[in-house]
């Protein structure tokens, strides 16, 4: 009975000698894999889907009647714009003949703009002909190069945005956004 614990240490010996280890157990490498996937769920979850400090739903309705009764007493209507993204109103396309000497160039542009609350999308609606006017003597006067790559539909959405707020009292338009650009 003493010969067979001896055989074992020997075998082993041999083996680790010979250069061959014992196989390591799977169970480590299967809990590394499981806490690995679960990390980076939560840090999806985390950066994805950011945890929002609601206010309780009794504050928020309280808040609303209230908001509401000091907007009646000044006639206001209680219509202060809310916070985030307000509702749209799509232009109708346009397109128009860029400034190029060499070559004739086209560009189709569709526009959506953001106005604070949902009754300030008929007052752009009246205003449509000025706006849509505005939006073709600008976009006539710039080049290819001028509405290429992000930065210059950016520089085009600030231009149009500053000559609304100057050239239509009023503009209850908060945001530009373009929806499609086709240069041709």
């Amino acid at each position: 009975m003493s010969d067979a614990p001896e055989a074992k240490t020997a075998e082993t010996s041999d083996a680790a000698a010979a250069g061959l280890a014992p196989k390591p157990s799977k169970l480590v490498p299967g809990v590394l894999v499981v806490n690995t996937l679960l990390l980076v769920g939560l840090l999806v979850k985390v950066l994805l889907f950011p945890p929002a400090a609601a206010p309780p739903a009794d504050a928020e309705a309280k808040g609303k009647g209230e908001h509401e009764k000091k907007g009646e007493e000044h006639g206001g209507g209680g219509h202060a714009a809310p916070p985030g993204m307000g509702p749209t109103v799509r232009l109708p396309d346009f397109v128009v003949h860029l400034r190029n000497p060499e070559a004739e160039r086209y560009a189709r542009l569709s526009f959506e703009l953001e106005v604070g609350v949902e009754t300030e999308k008929e007052r752009v609606t009246t205003q449509m002909p000025a706006i849509r006017e505005l939006f073709i003597a600008y976009l006539s006067d710039r080049t290819v190069e001028d509405l290429r790559g992000s930065e210059g539909i950016d520089r085009a959405k600030k231009d149009l945005l500053t000559r609304l707020a100057q050239q239509v009292p009023g503009s209850p338009v908060r945001s530009i956004y373009v929806t499609d650009i086709v240069i041709q």
